[in-house]
């Protein structure tokens, strides 16, 4: 069983409540942020940060239900924790990268660990660097305790009732679009978002086990044109370039126009013609469309990428793929290619992977990427050369270049010397010295057999 999030879409007559709540949490999270987003969180548990909250009394005085507060505050905090944890592991692998001293590694990995980095300047070097200050700008969410709401069929449709105090105000209905079949909101904390005139209600429920996966053992590389190409040479989600590119040529083309647009309402409002510019303003650059462009196409990201993931899963229970957490430094590319590859969902493709895998119960392996494209898969040396998608081999054969690293990966993942967190350089160290090796044994062997030959000839003309 996995926990997934689902949505309920609604709409309410009760939306200039809806926005005064909004407006308050908003400045309840954006003072917690600017509380705890760095050190103020240090050394503190979010039991302890709570404590401190509700004990200071910053926020009873502000007109919302205590319920709200209280969880909205709860939340924010298991926020700002996860973004310290997030920055903490990126500083793991820092520490890995730095030493390859187990002594050391072990202290600072202790330090880390009990939040006392502040003792070593290293590690507070990395941690200002990962787990700057963070800053809220949301304001336009909530969240409901689950014993604060009910719900109820209403003309055959599903509707939610947020049960507020009475001093501040009547009770929230919420009338969803679901007919309410397979939805079970009991003991659920409801996450109430407003986005316009509508309301996105986001629940938790337990999603079953999916169907069985396969028994193979494949590698994965995660693509632009297509979404993940296997081992086997199969390829997955190929209409994932596609969708990207037409929505990164669309965003361009739109970005240019309302350049033209931001550039004419600034000269009206300099030539003071404030009535023309606020026109435009209103009725020319919103985000309105934009946004639910944004939306569309991150959901049919998102499908493509899933449908790919358990296509792939129908023949593997073993699968590895790259770690691309850490951006590829000194790679410089045309401009379109920097625009497109700006909106590339590799974290799309990493979760999707990640989460199919353990609903339906195979092993997800994550392996180092370095050299992955560079290297011959069928020799495993630092040989050849990659081109757009074709990869030279050094005998002259010519292999796809996503199929190519697919086998690079998985044979990644039984390689006990090239771990995850491996400096690059460090890598590529590993391989040279495996090239330098075979090319030695290469050589003796051909030195054997030339000297058995002129042995032969020799014997040959004493004859």
């Amino acid at each position: 069983m996995t926990t997934v999030t689902r949505i309920l879409y609604a709409t309410s007559s009760s939306l200039p409540a809806l926005r005064a709540v909004c407006d308050v949490m908003a400045f309840v999270r954006a003072d917690l942020w600017r509380r705890y987003g760095a050190l103020g969180s240090v050394g503190k548990s979010a039991a302890d940060i709570r404590k401190e909250v509700t004990a200071s009394g910053w926020y009873a005085n502000l007109a919302v239900d205590g319920t709200i507060r209280a969880e909205t505050t709860k939340d924010v905090v298991h926020e700002i924790l996860t973004y310290k944890a997030a920055a903490c592991a990126k500083v793991r692998q820092a520490i890995a990268k730095r030493t390859p001293d187990a002594d050391e590694r072990k202290r600072l990995f202790a330090l880390l660990r009990a939040d006392r980095w502040l003792e070593d300047r290293y590690l507070h070097r990395m941690m200002r660097k990962h787990f700057r200050h963070g800053v809220s700008r949301c304001d336009n969410q909530f969240i409901v305790r689950s014993d604060k709401h009910e719900s109820r069929l209403v003309g055959g449709r599903l509707t939610v009732t947020i049960r507020v105090a009475k001093q501040y105000g009547e009770p929230i209905v919420l009338a969803t679009t679901s007919s309410g079949k397979h939805v079970d909101l009991t003991g659920c904390n409801l996450r109430i978002i407003l986005k316009g005139e509508s309301v996105e209600i986001h629940y938790a429920t337990e999603k079953g086990e999916g169907r069985p996966c396969g028994t193979a053992e494949i590698g994965v590389d995660k693509g632009y044109t297509e979404a993940f190409t296997d081992s086997d040479g199969a390829h997955h989600g190929e209409k994932f370039g596609a969708v990207l590119s037409a929505y990164s040529n669309q965003v361009s083309k739109t970005g240019k126009a309302r350049n033209k647009l931001h550039a004419l309402e600034k000269k009206h409002r300099a030539a003071g013609r404030i009535a023309k510019a606020e026109r435009i303003r209103a009725n020319n650059l919103g985000r309105v469309k934009l946004e639910a462009r944004r939306d569309r196409t991150q959901n049919r990201l998102r499908t493509i990428a899933y449908q790919a993931a358990h296509t792939m899963l129908d023949k593997a229970a073993v699968v590895g793929s790259e770690d691309l957490t850490s951006s590829i430094r000194g790679k410089t590319q045309w401009r379109n290619y920097n625009r497109r590859m700006s909106a590339w969902a590799k974290g799309v493709l990493a979760q999707a992977l990640e989460e199919v895998c353990t609903q339906r119960g195979a092993t997800h392996v994550v392996v180092n990427a370095a050299y992955t494209s560079q290297m011959d898969s069928f020799t495993g040396l630092l040989e050849g050369r990659r081109a757009g998608d074709k990869f030279y081999r050094a005998n002259g054969d010519v292999l796809q270049a996503d199929f190519n690293a697919a086998r690079n990966v998985r044979n990644r993942i039984h390689d006990r010397e090239i771990v995850r967190f491996m400096h690059h350089t460090q890598v590529k160290q590993i391989l040279l010295a495996r090239s330098s090796g075979a090319t030695e044994r290469q050589e003796a062997s051909v030195g054997r057999r030339k000297s058995h030959q002129r042995s032969a000839d020799k014997s040959t003309a004493r004859l």
